[in-house]
């Protein structure tokens, strides 16, 4: 799993770099990735990030990423 989010880190970072956006990852927890992104960047974030997490590796069974979002990580819980 370890090696998963990291792979997914990695693809994430550089699609974001890719597309010119302001938005950067801040911090990883376990299998949770938290980013700061403008509100015109969100969509494109979401989708970017959801990609990157879902297509790390491939395995026999799907990946599957739930995103939320908030002014703080507390409210996204």
């Amino acid at each position: 799993a370890a090696d998963i989010i990291k792979k997914a880190m990695i693809q994430a970072r550089e699609a974001i770099r890719q597309q010119g956006l302001k938005s950067r990852m801040l911090l990883q927890v376990h299998d949770e990735l938290v980013v700061e992104a403008p509100t015109s960047e969100m969509d494109i974030v979401k989708r970017l990030l959801q990609s990157a997490m879902e297509n790390a590796v491939q395995l026999s069974v799907p990946l599957l990423v739930d995103i939320k979002q908030g002014k703080t990580w507390a409210e996204t819980k």
